[in-house]
């Protein structure tokens, strides 16, 4: 039996899906929209923030796989604008932002084994 083939960038529903994401992480990281990006090596990642460059990843699947290959990529063209290196994904209705450790750190401030209390605030 023969699998039949998902919509790709071409498809209507899975096209509107990965650049409604990208311009919903422009937004939400201060980020300019890369043109061409991932189909020219001088626009790397899909989007630029000051500090960051960020790569959005869609699926309407159950996981989404981050390759070491795909690691390597987003954190090499990073290196070479000076930014940290982002992969904002949406896996179904689930946002994820995925960093090196080290980084969020200095983006945040948050030095490990100090992250105060998610619990709420008793008045």
């Amino acid at each position: 039996m023969q699998r039949q083939k998902s919509k790709t960038h071409s498809g209507k529903k899975s096209s509107k899906a990965w650049k409604k994401k990208e311009k919903k992480d422009a937004k939400f990281f201060g980020a300019t929209l890369q043109k061409g990006s991932g189909n020219q090596w001088g626009a790397p990642g899909d989007g630029k923030a000051p500090n960051l460059l960020v790569e959005s990843k869609h699926t309407d699947h159950k996981s989404f796989t981050i390759t070491k290959d795909l690691w390597e990529k987003i954190h090499d063209e990073a290196l070479f604008l000076f930014r940290y290196p982002v992969i904002s994904m949406e896996i179904q209705d689930t946002e994820l932002v995925v960093m090196e450790k080290c980084d969020f750190e200095k983006i945040t401030g948050i030095v490990l084994g100090t992250v105060p209390s998610a619990s709420p605030q008793k008045e």
